[in-house]
């Protein structure tokens, strides 16, 4: 029986990857994803982040997309990007399997690979080149780390250092992205709680492990000569330009309605409404796990989960669905207990209903998923195929979205609607018409989202009188 479940499961499993594989090749892109790959490439070319030119991120993520450089040029490394993106989402689920089998001891482990790979929301963001995966992919180790840790494992005899690494991976993971500090903080004040009053404790190495990846990033902070602009874009700038989030006002049930793009289908569809049905399930489950929980790391778990939620609904200023990716992978957790809770009492029940259950998530997968085959990125890639090789690479080109990559930046900031972020900003920007005119750029790349359109009007005004649109390449303006 067992046997038959588990099997079922890993080809279940296999078949949404390879759907998320195929998605992930052929699916637009989302502006974001090239904003990251031009600030790698920045990076690459030794421009300094903060310094000489804006960037609010740390820069993990981008240390880690600078090697797809080496496989070419060219629209070459954003396809392979996707696919380490495939790659990230993959270890993900190994990671999320490997947490509850570390909690359950039970087959059930797979399902909850497969719940995650499954949820329309937010599945099309795991397909991004994005940092929120890679840095909850970094979190989930950590977490990992301090749960084996908590028990106590031994190899000959000997405790392995899993704080010092648990500790590493949280710092790793807040390097990447900021966003996971919800589940490093949860992390810290349980591992204290756990240690309190005792003589003995493994604190200090979580500790050392936490610090030594932030000290690390403190030294090239220095080197980069300017800490206190590095400081600035890492703490105040990010308030700062989310301050439009007081124009464009998006509350925390936004996606969770009836949405073609998400559920495949218009209305109360079977997309949506399984969604739904995972999501509650997972969200009454771990708050049972959360009020009686069976040791500290069913604590850890359960207030990570609850924690992030709480910062997605209260204190995320722009509820974008990526910030949802690490709430997803605790609502796949959830879901696949509540599974094991029923398979614990009565596992006829679950044999029974099992083939249900996944013939179901089968084919409310593909009502889901099959329209977005005709969702392709081809005119993108064949579009800036063009640009590459009409335009050479030594021209300056002022690029509002990041599609470019390749070209000099005639501005400080680029691949962002900067005008809109402006006006909040307490260090202001410099001019852009004084750059444009100082450089002799003779391109803007707004790209179909036409993103001139949210500069500031003296700097809209300028561009109309002193650019027009490129007779071939859309998207792109060449100066009169």
């Amino acid at each position: 029986m067992k046997f038959f479940l588990s099997l079922v499961s890993c080809l279940l499993l296999l078949v949404f990857l390879w759907w998320h594989w195929r998605l992930g090749l052929t699916r637009y892109f989302d502006v974001d994803e090239f904003a990251h790959l031009s600030w790698a490439y920045q990076m690459l070319s030794g421009r300094r982040p903060y310094i000489d030119f804006l960037f609010f991120f740390p820069p993990g993520f981008h240390l880690f997309l600078m090697p797809l450089f080496a496989f070419g040029g060219g629209v070459t490394p954003i396809i392979v990007a996707r696919a380490l993106a495939f790659v990230v989402f993959v270890l993900l689920v190994g990671v999320t399997m490997l947490l509850f089998w570390l909690q359950r001891r039970s087959w059930v482990a797979i399902l909850a690979g497969v719940f995650l790979a499954f949820l329309p929301l937010p599945f099309d963001k795991y397909l991004e080149i994005r940092p929120d995966t890679l840095a909850v992919l970094f979190a989930m180790v950590g977490m990992v780390l301090q749960i084996l840790a908590s028990k106590g494992l031994t190899l000959r005899g000997r405790v392995r250092p899993y704080q010092f690494l648990a500790g590493f991976f949280y710092a790793l993971s807040l390097l990447i992205l900021p966003k996971v500090l919800p589940q490093v903080g949860v992390a810290i004040a349980v591992l204290f709680l756990m240690n309190f009053g005792k003589k003995h404790h493994s604190f200090f190495p979580f500790l050392i492990g936490l610090v030594v990846p932030l000290f690390i990033f403190g030294l090239y902070a220095l080197w980069l000569g300017n800490p206190d602009q590095v400081i600035y874009s890492l703490t105040k700038l990010p308030v700062e330009a989310n301050k439009i989030s007081q124009t464009f006002i998006m509350m925390p049930d936004l996606f969770f309605y009836p949405n073609t793009t998400f559920y495949g289908e218009p209305g109360w569809s079977m997309g949506l409404i399984s969604n739904h049905a995972i999501w509650i399930i997972a969200i009454f489950m771990g708050a049972y796990r959360l009020v009686a929980p069976r040791g500290w790391s069913e604590f850890l778990i359960a207030a990570t989960f609850f924690v992030y939620a709480l910062f997605y609904v209260q204190i995320v200023p722009l509820k974008h669905t990526q910030y949802l990716i690490p709430i997803a992978v605790f609502v796949a957790f959830y879901a696949a207990d509540a599974v094991d809770m029923v398979w614990q009492k009565s596992k006829a029940a679950v044999f029974m209903g099992f083939p249900i259950l996944a013939i179901g998530l089968y084919q409310t997968f593909l009502l889901v998923n099959t329209p977005k085959l005709a969702w392709t990125n081809a005119d993108t890639i064949k579009e800036l195929t063009t640009l590459f090789r009409t335009i050479p690479t030594t021209e300056y080109i002022l690029d509002l979205t990041g599609q470019t990559i390749y070209y000099k930046h005639p501005y400080v900031a680029c691949c962002l609607p900067i005008g809109q972020s402006a006006p909040y900003l307490s260090r202001p920007l410099p001019s852009l018409a004084q750059a444009l005119e100082k450089t002799k750029t003779k391109y803007i790349f707004e790209g179909g989202l036409t993103r001139t359109n949210t500069l500031l009007p003296d700097d809209q005004a300028y561009i109309t009188a002193h650019y027009l649109p490129h007779p071939v390449i859309a998207g792109l303006l060449l100066r009169k």
